[in-house]
């Protein structure tokens, strides 16, 4: 982990072809009182022009159904999330009732990296606009519980590696292990968490195998996430902490993975 934080919109590290599979910049935030599954609609049409594509999902976290006095079910506690989708599929806006997410992601058509100078102030712009709803509906300001930066990278077998055993060749903190009495690796996860640095949250470290879902080769995924809480809830500190945070993911990516790797993704 790096000892200081340098200024955050400047790229820390850079490659031809990086790993990155999708990036999201979220805030988590006290549930919104008012909030009803009507205000996902009404939400839309303020993104609708730029984000003309939706999909309704759950979110994470129980669900609650209560049965009203009228013996009807209010939905309203229901863990919904709304996704507001752009025509090329790689850019989109997350609205849950106490969450708000800005994500890249690759796609079959577009699987050029968008780096963080570019996607920060599509996340400014949004976040306005989903403010500024909030206001006009009378809905309060949002108390902002923590913010997130995430980095999801895909190592496809074939590429950064062939075996389980070639983890080692990856990753500066995984040494393997050589046991006589033992054949090769046939799976390999870890979750690791670190401070930052100042207690200004953490980062987990996260390495799991799987089969990506849009060609379904075989992978082991790499995600770091980097959590903590801004001075206040205000746009500006929103702004300064997920700098801090994407300067935490991007530096630890290059520290955590080894010079061969650089060379592979053409660090620049």
């Amino acid at each position: 982990m790096p000892t200081e934080l340098p200024l955050a919109t400047q790229r820390i590290v850079d490659f031809q072809r990086p790993p990155v599979a999708e990036t999201a910049l979220g805030v988590v935030f006290a549930p919104l009182a008012g909030w009803s599954v009507l205000h996902f609609g009404l939400l839309w049409e303020r993104f609708r022009e730029l984000y003309p594509e939706t999909e309704i999902k759950t979110a994470g976290g129980p669900g609650e159904v209560r049965f009203t006095a009228t013996e009807g079910i209010d939905f309203s506690a229901l863990p919904i999330k709304a996704m507001f989708i752009d025509r090329s599929g790689n850019q989109l806006v997350q609205i849950q009732r106490n969450a708000f997410i800005r994500n890249w992601r690759q796609t079959e058509q577009s699987v050029e990296y968008e780096h963080y100078e570019n996607v920060r102030p599509l996340f400014q712009r949004d976040w306005k606009t989903f403010c500024g709803f909030l206001d006009s509906e009378e809905l309060g300001q949002v108390e902002v519980v923590q913010c997130e930066v995430t980095y999801i990278n895909h190592l496809v077998r074939g590429k950064e590696w062939q075996t389980f055993d070639d983890v080692s060749r990856i990753f500066r903190i995984w040494a393997g292990a050589n046991v006589d009495s033992l054949s090769a690796s046939q799976m390999v996860s870890f979750v690791t968490v670190f401070e930052l640095p100042e207690k200004a949250g953490t980062l987990q470290v996260v390495l799991q195998p799987g089969l990506r879902k849009r060609d379904a080769k075989e992978i082991i995924q790499f995600s770091l996430t980097a959590t903590g809480k801004p001075a206040d809830s205000s746009s500006a500190e929103i702004l300064k902490w997920l700098d801090l945070g994407h300067v935490a993911v991007v530096s630890s990516f290059r520290d955590l993975t080894t010079p061969e790797m650089h060379g592979h993704w053409g660090i620049k």
